[in-house]
């Protein structure tokens, strides 16, 4: 029986990672400030106060920190000890959106449950549990996954369950999202090239076939080749995100006074919201916000290298799985409000609005402290050169 008292032990705070939480700090007032100008109509529109959102984000970034707080004190054994109780109960939210008087549908979507007036998101939620298990089975199973393919199919498998579960909310982003975060932790692990490259292959023409034969994935990807030729249908939305982001210029027309966030251009406050930081802020001040979100990553990528140096292989995996989402999650967003990518719904971490999605990612960077923490207390080791050598 787990010991909760004994659990907590006393922190040393000149081994915490300032850095990090100094950038996450400056990232998260950076989000909060550009949400308050991105949301203003829309919050206005359906509650007649303009700053309704930014106060509920503001409220979700508070438990999020106090998240943060809770799992950075949490030792990484918990987390090993119950991944597959974690991967359950996640597994158990994805069904309960479909499941009447809970779930909630939202534009076609089944994607949230609402219990005693909390609204969640599961699919967020597993992000977190999905790196959390597979970290954990990789350092469990880690001759398994090296040497039979038994070993690698095991998670591949519920990972794929995991991802189907989204699929029929539905929600592609954040399956293929889930799905290549947990490929690229398997591949650190030392899985065989081969195995690796075939489940790969096979992930991409699943992909493939539910964008062909889903008509409305389709219209996305030929509107996406071409948004000029539909700009009032099909190209609407990634018509107006380039208007946006061209308006803004060098320096944008500042603060608070973009127009495309005025009822123009759709989910101006979550999906779309870096072609309103260009609009307002200007190319430079874009530039600013990937620049944070991809030092948030490069600092996961330093810290998962320095557990790996000390053998703290649960952290290691972790940490890249952290890093890898933070980086697909900015990509993603920004190539698709700048026409890179056809259009999905992924948020800008810590920017876009959604109180699920922040306490997710402040959840993933208070793990990343206790493993920077952990990794700084143990004892020095040899070094360890291969993402195999174990």
């Amino acid at each position: 029986m787990l010991n909760f008292r004994s659990l907590f032990g006393p922190i040393d705070f000149s081994k915490v990672d300032f850095f990090l939480l100094s950038i996450f700090f400056l990232v998260s007032i950076c989000g909060l400030i550009i949400l308050a100008s991105a949301s203003v109509q829309f919050s206005d529109s359906i509650s007649g106060y303009p700053f309704s959102m930014l106060i509920k984000q503001s409220f979700h970034f508070i438990a999020g920190c106090l998240l943060l707080f809770l799992i950075s004190i949490t030792p990484l054994s918990f987390w090993e000890r119950f991944d597959k109780w974690l991967l359950f109960f996640g597994m158990l939210l994805l069904l309960l959106v479909f499941m009447p008087g809970i779930g909630v549908e939202v534009n076609g979507a089944n994607r949230w449950i609402r219990i005693g007036g909390i609204g969640l998101q599961p699919s967020e939620v597993m992000k977190f549990i999905s790196i959390v298990y597979v970290s954990a089975y990789s350092v469990r199973r880690i001759t398994d996954l090296q040497t039979h393919w038994f070993g690698f199919f095991k998670p591949a498998f519920l990972i794929v369950l995991v991802v189907s579960l989204i699929l029929l909310q539905p929600d592609l982003g954040t399956s293929a999202v889930i799905l290549a975060t947990v490929l690229g932790v398997l591949f650190l692990a030392g899985v065989h090239l081969r195995q690796f490259l075939l489940v790969l292959f096979l992930a991409l023409i699943g992909i493939l076939a539910l964008i062909i034969f889903v008509p409305w994935r389709w219209e996305r990807i030929i509107s996406f080749t071409d948004p000029w030729s539909d700009p009032f249908g099909t190209g609407y939305q990634l018509t107006l995100s380039l208007m946006s982001i061209g308006r803004g210029d060098w320096f944008g027309v500042g603060l608070g006074e973009g127009l495309m966030k005025m009822g123009y251009l759709p989910d101006a406050h979550t999906d779309f919201i870096y072609s309103v930081v260009v609009e307002e802020m200007g190319l430079l001040g874009g530039i600013v916000i990937i620049s944070l979100l991809f030092g948030l990553a490069f600092r996961c990528f330093y810290i998962a290298k320095q557990a790996l140096i000390k053998n703290q292989y649960f952290g290691f995996f972790a940490a890249y799985g952290v890093a890898i989402l933070l980086g697909l999650h900015t990509f993603i967003n920004v190539g698709v409000a700048t026409g890179l990518l056809p259009t999905k719904g992924l948020t800008l971490p810590f920017i876009s609005y959604g109180g699920t999605n922040l306490l997710v990612m402040c959840s993933l960077i208070g793990l990343v402290l206790r493993i920077d923490y952990e990794t700084k207390v143990a004892m020095p080791v040899a070094h360890v050169s291969r993402r195999a050598a174990f």
